[in-house]
């Protein structure tokens, strides 16, 4: 993977001296149809079988997740819906207006954590 280094300021404290950072850069990004063609030069499908496929996923997912489910894709990790709220004195006094911050969260696997274990860093 690649970094470059970067110089920032500390946001906590605006006095302290900037600091350098490793950066992640990223290259080329690749959309699903490319994707797609990859994925079919290893199996059955074609590439548009494989498009419908991940955009029906992707149709059904926010229903899913709108229903407080989890979803597990077995070796990639699961997704799921996660909050921050405003706090109270009673109990009685939280309700669904206290909900802020609606954010969509990734745990990805033991096994893609495996897979990944070896990145190998390189300064651009």
């Amino acid at each position: 993977m690649m970094y470059s280094v970067t110089k920032r300021q500390n946001p906590l404290n605006r006095e302290a001296d900037s600091k350098y950072y490793a950066s992640a850069e990223y290259g080329e990004e690749i959309d699903v149809n490319a994707l797609a063609k990859e994925i079919s030069k290893s199996c059955t499908l074609t590439p548009a079988d494989i498009v419908a496929v991940i955009e029906s996923f992707l149709d059904k997912m926010p229903q899913y997740l709108k229903s407080s489910n989890r979803i597990r894709l077995n070796k990639f990790g699961i997704f799921k819906l996660s909050f921050s709220s405003i706090g109270h004195e009673k109990a009685e006094d939280v309700s669904s207006n206290d909900i802020k911050n609606l954010r969509v969260l990734f745990t990805p696997s033991a096994e893609l954590k495996k897979e990944l274990s070896d990145v190998s860093y390189t300064r651009k």
